[in-house]
């Protein structure tokens, strides 16, 4: 192997190891499903094939002079790369969801997230707050709704923890409203549309206050309720960007599959 080929590898092996740590890292919080275990896997096998890549380049060669291992390298590399494509597509219409900054909502619509036991809102549901804080303060003409009911190990809806902190934080009450029934983002959306127009609110166009990951499921179940959406960002931890990411492939094709949340 050349000089440039060993400090490729190195730099793929490198690459590959910090990927599979940010994957991993999250568990060590107890945070552990189908984007982590999905993506540490996938990055422990390339890591694998990296670092015997001599070895498993040779196994490759041994199975291309073969019919049957031609046939079956060719089905792999085909799903593999329909697979890729479809993830690449996925995160394209994700990052324009991001993209799409609100102009003149009718309101806002803060999407739930988990409430720790001692009633203290987890470290994502801080940042949506954060972020719904930091619009409402720069458009004080806009109504906001927080939306989200009580799970399970949670000592009060999510609804009522982030009307709290809001208020602490100076947002007067009159401008929020509390919808604490909804355990989905679907029911986030269709609960919070019906309590805009019970107080005279048209939601028509709607600022989705969520996790940047979360925005383009979000604005498809909206479409589908004849909301037009735009998106209000949280800050996502770099530690558990990558897990949520992934995790949001399987939630959207989920949706596309079934219509309703994974």
């Amino acid at each position: 192997m050349t000089l440039s080929g060993k400090i490729t590898r190195v730099i793929f092996i490198a690459a590959e190891t910090i990927a599979a740590l940010l994957f991993m890292f999250p568990m060590t919080r107890n945070i552990i499903g189908i984007g982590n275990i999905f993506g540490l896997a996938v990055m422990l096998a390339c890591l694998i094939a990296t670092i015997f890549f001599p070895r498993f380049k040779a196994e490759l060669k041994s199975l291309w002079k073969k019919k049957s291992g031609k046939i079956l390298l060719v089905l792999s590399g085909t799903v593999l790369g329909i697979l890729v494509l479809y993830a690449i597509i996925l995160s394209g219409m994700m990052l324009s969801a991001i993209l799409n900054r609100p102009s003149s909502p009718d309101a806002v619509i803060v999407l739930g997230c988990k409430v720790q036991p001692g009633g203290n809102p987890s470290l994502m549901l801080s940042k949506r707050i954060d972020a719904a804080y930091g619009y409402l303060s720069e458009n004080e003409d806009v109504i906001c709704v927080v939306s989200g009911g009580k799970g399970k190990n949670e000592p009060e809806s999510e609804a009522a923890v982030m009307k709290r902190r809001l208020v602490e934080m100076g947002i007067s009450p009159d401008r929020i409203i509390s919808e604490d029934k909804s355990t989905s983002t679907a029911e986030n959306l269709s609960y919070s549309a019906v309590l805009l127009s019970e107080n005279g609110i048209k939601a028509e166009n709607i600022a989705i206050v969520t996790d940047g990951f979360h925005q383009f499921r979000a604005s498809l179940m909206a479409k589908d309720m004849g909301i037009s959406v735009s998106a209000v960002n949280a800050e996502t931890p770099f530690w558990l960007f990558p897990t949520y990411w992934v995790r949001e492939w399987f939630g959207l094709s989920y949706f596309f599959v079934f219509g309703t949340d994974l």
